[in-house]
């Protein structure tokens, strides 16, 4: 008689064998397992680029609210330091044909305003003259949303590299003044490439314009064509969103203004994303 049976009313036998059926009932099918792990594979298929694009839109808009406020506190600090930037040395200068050597002595110009007036008020900032984007580490150039260049990699200064890497290109603005129909340099353009070398190079997409007027209560703005200059005094016109999107979708010009425009967000129907 089988003294276990007798005390616990089963066997040992009895018990591993129901403990290995029920195992038996648990277990998946090898062919459960390839459908599950299927299933898995196609939802993140289907999430994981939204995921990643939220989340590189998340990168660019943080960015490129830091660099807006990195130069517009450097700005307001230098007009408290040396006054009105109308009455800056180097920003009244006269253009009239605006040929190469105009433009050489312009971007010239842009940078010395640059190193005398802001350098001292961007802390940990880098400013070039010679080197080339190559040399920042450019592996290719900069481009506008239709393929067309904007710069190669073997342009050169003026350029401007933050210390969170965020490099800046800057070109002087020509334009006419209302008031006289004169023709002369207006402002300074800051081409913002906010994840610098290693990001897609395109206008609209990690690069952004921002326009600084020489005028009188000058305020960084992003670049868009709302806006005329008369007697030193910058009049901003009313923003047309469509057109904002045209222009960021043709040529991304305007789109920081847009992100601005639309409360700092890229929304869905943003042309470049």
């Amino acid at each position: 008689m089988n003294i276990t049976k007798i005390r616990y009313g089963f066997t040992l036998g009895e018990v591993f064998s129901h403990h290995n059926h029920t195992n038996r009932k648990a277990a998946f099918t090898l062919a459960e397992v390839l459908i599950t792990l299927g299933i898995i594979g196609v939802v993140a298929a289907l999430t994981l680029p939204a995921l990643i694009q939220n989340y590189q839109k998340n990168v660019i808009l943080n960015r490129l609210k830091v660099n807006y406020n990195i130069l517009s506190n450097a700005i307001r600090k230098a007009e408290a330091e040396f006054g009105e930037i109308t009455s800056w040395d180097l920003v009244n200068y006269r253009v009239e044909d605006y040929e190469d050597e105009d433009r050489a002595q312009a971007k010239t110009k842009a940078g010395e305003i640059v190193k005398k007036y802001l350098m001292p008020h961007l802390v940990g900032a880098q400013f070039t003259e010679t080197s080339t984007l190559k040399d920042l580490g450019y592996k290719r150039g900069i481009f506008y949303p239709g393929g067309e260049t904007y710069a190669q990699t073997t342009y050169s200064g003026p350029i401007l590299r933050l210390n969170n890497g965020t490099i800046i290109l800057l070109h002087p603005q020509k334009g006419k003044l209302s008031s006289t129909g004169e023709s002369r340099l207006v402002g300074l353009n800051f081409y913002m490439d906010v994840d610098g070398p290693n990001g897609k190079n395109i206008v609209g997409k990690d690069v952004f314009i921002v326009f600084l007027p020489y005028t009188l209560n000058a305020k960084l703005m992003f670049y868009h064509n709302y806006w005329e200059i008369n007697n030193k005094i910058l009049q901003v016109l009313p923003m047309i969103r469509s057109e904002l999107i045209a222009n960021c979708k043709s040529s991304g010009s305007y789109c920081g203004a847009l992100i601005q425009m639309d409360g700092w967000q890229i929304k869905n129907d943003y042309p470049l994303w």
